[in-house]
């Protein structure tokens, strides 16, 4: 993901009730082996494009957000979800 000011970040991507969303962290669930997205920020509708050779890899993604959107502090008008209810995912599917 790149940010206007040229700072490129890496972070995780999921597909999630039929949208596309950058996940800057995951916590631990504390007895089970799945993560949880502290946050997810919506990027389907943003500049992006799709690399090869995977279902949902992602290169390229330009949001016009600020950097601390990663860390919590997302402006007014870009889709966020704050530790989602019902999703975990198994800590085996992340890539690392």
């Amino acid at each position: 993901m790149r940010f206007s000011d040229g700072l490129v970040v890496t972070c995780d991507g999921i597909a999630y009730e039929g949208k596309l969303w950058l996940v800057p962290l995951w916590l631990r669930h504390p007895r089970n082996p799945v993560v949880l997205p502290e946050r997810m920020i919506r990027f389907d509708l943003c500049p992006h494009q799709k690399a090869e050779g995977g279902d949902l890899d992602y290169q390229n993604i330009q949001l016009p957000i600020p950097k601390s959107a990663l860390r919590g502090e997302v402006p007014q008008g870009i889709e966020y979800i704050d530790r989602p209810q019902n999703l975990e995912v198994p800590v085996h599917l992340l890539r690392r």
